[in-house]
């Protein structure tokens, strides 16, 4: 994202002052940095969302019910998160919006859900699994990425609006202060950067987790089972 950002600016394709994120990548070619910069982040919270689902499933010795549903829910979300993040990455705003928006709907939308999922999770695993402080500081992450996205799309709509009202001599990735409908977008934009943060927050709040788990590939050979059937090998 800050890659994208001091590329756009220098070029003068976003102004500096609190640009979508989505923006500072859709002109060419910051546009192709971070389409690869995202696809590379989807695959990586994939990844860790999917070990995070595994060691959940490894917590649950008491093979609780809802620990156990609420763990499978939140991997599809991530599942989710994650496709539409390359959707996002994919589908430039300035090429097809629509699918764009898409999305940045399932990021937003479907991340909130995710970290309500997992911090409920983190209580029902108190205190043999995670301690009060890490509980309530995943709540407060959760709540300022859920506070942040209602606020983001709230005055991105009033933006839009009073936007849409006037004609303009240049383009909404170059938002003056003069412009109808600024003051919203640039609340929108800010919250957008807040919710961003807050999701990259709560990824880190699975580094002590993960440092106290390991994981191992098991690998099965079915060679005999082939060496009878494979006319190949015989």
């Amino acid at each position: 994202m800050v890659t994208t950002y001091i590329m756009a600016v220098l070029r003068g394709d976003v102004v500096p002052d609190f640009p979508y994120i989505s923006d500072t990548g859709d002109k060419i070619p910051e546009s192709c940095v971070f389409g690869q910069m995202l696809n590379i982040s989807a695959f990586l919270s994939l990844g860790t969302m999917y070990v995070r689902y595994k060691q959940v499933e490894a917590m649950n010795q008491t093979n609780s019910r809802g620990v156990r549903l609420l763990n499978k829910v939140g991997l599809w979300v991530g599942l989710l998160t994650s496709v539409g993040l390359t959707l996002v990455a994919n589908f430039q705003e300035g090429n097809v919006k629509t699918v764009h928006f898409i999305g940045a709907a399932l990021v937003f939308g479907m991340g909130v859900v995710y970290s309500c999922l997992h911090t409920a999770v983190s209580y029902r695993l108190y205190p043999a699994y995670a301690s009060l402080r890490l509980c309530r500081a995943r709540a407060a992450i959760t709540a300022v990425g859920a506070l942040a996205m209602i606020i983001a799309f709230g005055t991105a709509m009033s933006a839009n609006y009073q936007w849409a009202t006037h004609e303009h001599a240049h383009d909404r990735l170059h938002w003056q202060p003069g412009d109808p409908g600024y003051a919203p977008h640039v609340a929108s934009t800010i919250s957008e950067w807040i919710m961003a943060i807050a999701f990259l927050f709560y990824f880190f709040t699975f580094i002590p987790d993960f440092q106290l788990t390991e994981m191992d590939a098991v690998i099965r050979l079915k060679w005999e089972e082939l060496s009878e059937t494979s006319p190949l090998i015989t």
